[in-house]
């Protein structure tokens, strides 16, 4: 079997996985949920199953020597009904303030409107994705441990990834803003050459990181 020989399986397995992350973040709002520990500590432990596939569907997809797939162009939109979904059962479960979630989803659509880049799809995620484990924590939940635990396991599998989402995230600010985030970010933080060229080629096929013009995150 050569490198390049095109495996159709990892394809599928990639964007059933993807789909599985999608129908998830689609079904968990219409689940029961109650301002209870247990309620907190299922909707920690759905959200780290559907999350793992993030962490994989991308190495599949790259391995499966393919053409992207139109789900796997759309990861980032993926990703976003994941988060909305989660925020939106906290919200049931009375954990999040419904205010909160309206004028922050809107804030965001209304500048994602102005500047359609990923930057600000991951700046609209990034506070609701940091709200369930820190829910967790104030609330004495013991599924924060694990949350944890596979946190530094995602941390250290995909560190690559990293380095490649932030770079995804400072291409998409406005030029000034882009230079000042430059000047103080730390160079452990920056892709080096080597995974530059890595991630040039990637963008060529299923990009797991995107680009500046693409929303395309799949990893």
């Amino acid at each position: 079997m050569t490198k390049d020989k095109p495996l159709h399986w990892a394809r599928m397995v990639a964007d059933l996985m993807t789909y599985l992350r999608l129908f998830g973040g689609l079904l968990l709002p219409f689940l029961s949920w109650e301002h209870s520990i247990d309620s907190l500590g299922r909707l920690v432990k759905i959200n780290l199953l559907l999350w793992s596939t993030d962490a994989l569907d991308g190495k599949f997809a790259r391995i499966s020597n393919t053409p992207s797939s139109w789900i796997g162009e759309r990861d980032i939109y993926v990703d976003t009904v994941m988060t909305t979904g989660t925020s939106i059962a906290l919200v049931r479960a009375g954990f999040l303030p419904r205010e909160f979630m309206v004028i922050w989803f809107c804030l965001c659509l209304v500048v994602y409107l102005i500047r359609t880049v990923a930057t600000v799809m991951l700046a609209f995620m990034l506070p609701l994705q940091v709200a369930l484990p820190l829910l967790a924590l104030k609330h004495g939940c013991p599924e924060f441990n694990l949350y944890l635990l596979w946190l530094l396991i995602i941390a250290l599998i995909n560190r690559v990834r990293v380095k490649f989402v932030i770079e995804n995230f400072v291409n998409g600010l406005p030029e000034t803003q882009k230079q000042w985030v430059r000047s103080w970010l730390p160079n452990w933080l920056r892709p080096t050459p080597q995974q530059r060229e890595y991630f040039q080629k990637a963008q060529a096929s299923d990009s797991p990181f995107g680009d500046t013009n693409s929303h395309s995150m799949h990893m």
